[in-house]
């Protein structure tokens, strides 16, 4: 009974129909990966179709198919050759990818000019907490999925609730118990149309109070100073004061200005407004400077010199009002509608404006789209974390800091990593581009390597990788660091797999040919008898 049920078994997964019905699956996957990858990127179609166990099985399934065929034409006959030979060669190149599934090193590697590297980051999201006090880190691999994954864990007193593998951010409004204003404003031309949020809350961590867009320099300032920026005094000198939220001109509480030796302006607030010393120069600094001349934190008083913006396009806003200096003048307006800008046909319009509550970013699950190789969609990956009842989102564009017990803990997302047995540098970074156009045609790397062996420089292109110990390093991409200087990305390859994947290889094209060939010798050897009978 044994026997026969594996007789039966032997004739299906080495049949026909089981390979027809194998192949057919196996191009149905290989198509939507294929469309997958194009439209939403590499990692996201490994997390859908190359890297899940249906796929596995699959692949598993035409390893036993090549097998069994094998064994049902057993033992050897003299015209199945070939056969044998090609099978042999497709359950070789089978254990090579094999080999290299389990013990390959797919990662990246990113350089940057005089700043040696060695460490590769995996295709794998790791979940790190930082005791800051102890100097503990306690990390955790995070799920491998496409989509929204809820977690179960709790590491130090923090849970993990919630993991997007692929998110972006929206806008959100939260009530907060700190006085301070946050406006969000709409910049648009006939060209180009930008929101953007600037904010003075210290709990709005996402946003700024300054902004620089091309060459408009954009100012988020206090509501009180507006008053003063009507003025149209002759130092151009704006003084106030944080703690009573008031604003002045030295001409309209007669306080002299001063020009040093070099010809520096300084001025000194009297006793009567200020007990301690307090005095500014204000074209160097908007901070105060007490006694020894130096710079007096505890003050409250701050000071703007309007001369020190009028040479660049500088917008300053005060919520639902703004200023800037155009034509020799400073210009004041109302945000009651959208205002007509004098550069570039910009116009300006005020969307929101609180006092009372904090912009944040709140992330939500979003299907990858990438354009040019690059993910326009979806790029972020974020985690919900609770503390004390209290939720946080956490991405891994930026650490979280989290006060705990008195405790500090910094949480991040990262990549698993390797560290390489030698060290890379980026010595210099080319790129050309499309004719008329900024956009890039192609790039190389000039890298230098520290190994045991001493320095050595190489050139990286497409098509012409670097070996080395072992790993292949391909030209992937570039980025620019926070000086705009342009970095590179290698893609990083280690395949041990790889002789026995091309010995597979090699014997699937001797076999077809082989085969092939006594098959020809076959059909004309029976052509000759049919003529000589």
């Amino acid at each position: 009974m044994m026997t026969n049920f594996f007789q039966k078994m032997e004739k299906i997964l080495g049949g026909l129909k089981f390979a027809v019905v194998l192949i057919l699956t196996f191009s149905a996957f290989m198509i939507v990966g294929t469309l997958l990858e194009s439209s939403s990127g590499a990692d996201y179609a490994n997390r859908i179709i190359y890297k899940k166990f249906p796929f596995m099985v699959v692949q598993f399934g035409m390893f036993l198919c090549i097998l069994f065929a094998a064994f049902l034409r057993l033992p050897p006959k003299k015209r199945l050759y070939g056969f044998y030979t090609i099978h042999a060669g497709l359950i070789i190149l089978g254990c090579g990818s094999f080999i290299t599934w389990y013990s390959g090193i797919d990662g990246s590697i990113a350089l940057t000019q005089k700043n040696p590297a060695r460490i590769v980051d995996l295709n794998e999201d790791v979940f790190f907490l930082e005791d800051v006090a102890e100097g503990k880190v306690y990390s955790k691999k995070l799920p491998y999925t496409a989509f929204t994954k809820n977690l179960d864990e709790e590491i130090k007193g923090i849970k993990l609730k919630k993991y997007f593998p692929f998110s972006d951010n929206k806008l959100e409004w939260v009530e907060s118990n700190k006085n301070f204003p946050s406006s969000q404003y709409l910049l648009f031309n006939e060209n180009m149309t930008q929101d953007f949020v600037l904010s003075l809350n210290p709990e709005a961590t996402d946003f700024k109070s300054t902004l620089t867009m091309g060459k408009l320099n954009l100012h988020y300032l206090p509501e009180e100073l507006a008053n003063c920026f009507k003025l149209n005094s002759p130092s151009k000198l704006i003084i106030w004061n944080l703690e009573n939220k008031i604003c002045f001109t030295p001409e309209e509480k007669n306080i002299r200005i001063n020009t040093s030796l070099q010809g520096n302006r300084f001025l000194v607030l009297p006793k009567t407004m200020s007990k301690d010393l307090v005095s500014f120069f204000p074209e160097f600094s908007p901070w105060p400077l007490g006694k020894n001349l130096k710079v007096n934190p505890s003050s409250t008083f701050r000071i703007l010199s309007k001369k020190l913006f009028e040479e660049s396009p500088t917008l300053f806003l005060f919520g639902d009002k703004l200023s800037y200096f155009f034509d020799g003048k400073w210009k004041f307006e109302s945000l009651e509608k959208s205002v007509q800008l004098p550069w570039m046909g910009f116009e300006i319009k005020l969307l929101n404006h609180f006092k009372n509550k904090v912009p944040k970013f709140i992330p939500y699950y979003s299907k990858p789209y990438q354009e040019k190789g690059q993910l326009v969609t979806g790029a972020q990956k974020a985690i919900l974390l609770e503390t004390r009842g209290k939720e946080h989102w956490l991405t891994d564009n930026s650490n979280l800091s989290l006060f705990i017990d008195g405790k500090k803990y910094v949480t991040g997302i990262k990549k698993s990593h390797i560290n390489l047995p030698f060290e890379f540098t980026l010595t210099k970074f080319k790129m050309d581009h499309n004719p008329g156009t900024m956009d890039p045609a192609s790039y190389e790397s000039f890298v230098r390597l520290f190994s045991k062996e001493g320095p050595t420089e190489h050139h990286i292109y497409m098509n012409n990788p670097l070996k080395h110990s072992g790993f292949t390093f391909y030209q992937a991409s570039y980025f620019k660091d926070e000086n705009d200087n342009f970095g590179t990305v290698l893609s990083v390859n280690a395949d041990p797999g790889r002789f026995i994947k091309y010995l597979g290889a090699l014997l699937v094209v001797l076999g077809a040919i082989w085969h092939f060939s006594i098959r020809s010798d076959f059909f004309k050897g029976n052509t000759l008898s049919k003529e000589t009978s």
